[in-house]
């Protein structure tokens, strides 16, 4: 009977990180305003302990925390309150390790109290009991607060580590990359705690917010916010708060910023809707559509959605706080929102290609060298024939058809198919031809001396070359620009 039970409460698939950040879900609905994390490496001996300086637990508080089930989801709860199974606790636990400590001292309450599950106890007499002892209590105290606080340990982490020594490296590299995969998503899941003052620290390394939004960001757009209302379990209705963004091109970003923006999971697969449960991200990109897949261009596409906990039923919010889905009566909203969305994102990722053949050069108008013919099934790259170093070179004195051809052979050998799939790897890699080097400059040189002999003013003919890329980005050296630079 036991074993059969025990198999259950480990079935539930915590990682690590979501094992962890439930236990951080409890730390802050105890008010706690630091949490410290810590994972001991020591082979099949490893061991990890959460400590924070929260309300603590009274002697009947902290055996009704370690009844599995000690919550129904359906009662009232406090606001600040982000569990609702009362089963977070013990299956991440579970889930990782065989024993579980928890020990807690309450601030009208000096004396601490100390409870443990020890499967393997349980499995030995057939008999779900609550310890009220730790073999671990002598390294356990030091760690609680003074006032008031809790500090939740587990050891035998079978689902963690396997019987290989603590000499051994690789296991031990498996160990610390598992840290980093904590201390990641602890970022990603709190980063709105984490902005207004909780402290998080992972094996001794403080923990930043990672805002999904780049708010912060003057090239970020926030698109039209959106309420939608949904009635609860009880009949009563509820407000759903959604606020689209497109995030900045990854021109506007320099390499660290738009390499730590990408999330865990990297750019293409961190789009989609993103759920807040009490401000509490539940979903980390997601379309909610099995007819849309994350695709590349729509990348910069990124939807905050706010609900209230008594809501999770009509979201079906799983035990882990993981998984989500939207009401069917609101999926055709989610629809059009994401498309709206994904539609603004697409036209910013493109918008260093953006199609402008047969536009005439205007003040303030960027001539793009490439252009992008998007009339046929197929997108073809082109050459702009409109931009004026192009224009020059077809006037010379020189084999015009010649000239074509190579423009065309140009053309049609762009390897695409490579730049995308470089792209995916690591976009940071693709130049973007930011830098201004000699060869810009002294191409636009030849194209100002070519207008000028050609009989514009020098001051139209720097405007002109100002307005073509890549000179836009030579503005200060083509102002110096003069009829003695010929």
């Amino acid at each position: 009977m036991a074993s059969s039970l025990i198999q259950s409460l480990r079935s539930f698939g915590y990682s690590p990180a979501t094992a962890i950040a439930d236990l951080v879900d409890n730390s802050i609905s105890a008010h706690a305003s630091q949490i410290d994390v810590r994972f001991h490496w020591n082979g099949a001996a490893s061991s990890m302990t959460l400590t924070d300086n929260g309300d603590g637990m009274l002697p009947n508080e902290l055996n009704e925390a370690m009844r599995p089930g000690s919550a129904n989801p359906l009662d009232d709860r406090a606001a600040d309150d982000l569990g609702r199974f009362g089963l977070g606790l013990k299956t991440a636990s579970f889930s990782q390790g065989r024993v579980l400590t928890v020990a807690t001292r309450h601030i009208g309450h000096p004396e601490i109290e100390t409870r443990r599950w020890d499967l393997d106890h349980v499995q030995r007499t057939d008999r779900w009991v609550v310890l009220t002892d730790s073999p671990h209590i002598d390294q356990l105290a030091p760690l609680l607060p003074e006032e008031s606080g809790t500090v939740v340990a587990w050891h035998h982490l079978d689902r963690v580590v396997d019987d290989r020594p603590a000499s051994d490296t690789k296991a031990r590299n498996t160990f610390r990359a598992m840290i980093d995969d904590v201390q990641v998503h602890l970022e990603m899941v709190f980063h709105r705690f984490l902005s207004d003052g909780l402290r998080i620290t992972v094996n001794g390394t403080t923990c930043e917010p990672w805002d999904p939004f780049m708010e912060s960001h003057p090239a970020t757009e926030r698109l039209q916010t959106e309420s939608l209302l949904l009635t609860n379990a009880t009949g009563e209705e509820r407000r759903i708060d959604i606020q689209p963004f497109v995030l900045p091109h990854n021109s506007k970003l320099d390499p660290a910023t738009h390499k730590r923006a990408g999330g865990a999971k990297g750019w293409n697969l961190q789009q989609g809707f993103y759920l807040y449960r009490r401000r509490r991200l539940i979903v980390a990109g997601d379309w909610f559509d099995r007819g849309t897949k994350p695709e590349e261009h729509h990348k910069l596409a990124r939807v905050r959605v706010e609900f209230d906990q008594d809501l999770d039923a009509t979201w079906a919010l799983d035990v882990r706080k993981a998984k989500a889905r939207p009401p069917a009566n609101l999926r055709d909203d989610f629809v059009r929102i994401a498309r709206a969305t994904r539609n603004r994102g697409e036209e910013v990722y493109r918008s260093r290609g953006r199609r402008s053949v047969g536009a005439a050069p205007r003040k303030g108008h960027k001539v793009p060298l490439w252009t992008a013919d998007t009339s046929g099934a197929i997108v073809r790259y082109l050459i702009n024939r409109q931009h004026p170093v192009v224009v020059d070179l077809l006037s010379r004195q020189i084999d015009a058809g010649l000239a074509e051809q190579t423009l065309q052979l140009i053309e049609t050998t762009l390897p695409v198919a490579h730049i995308l799939s470089q792209g995916f790897r690591d976009e940071n890699r693709i130049d973007e031809g930011g830098d201004v080097d000699e060869l810009t400059r002294s191409a636009a040189r030849r194209l100002f001396c070519a207008m000028v002999h050609a009989g514009e003013s020098a001051e139209n003919a720097r405007r002109t070359v100002l307005e073509a890329q890549p000179f836009d980005s030579a503005g200060d050296y083509i102002q110096t620009l003069t009829t003695g630079s010929c």
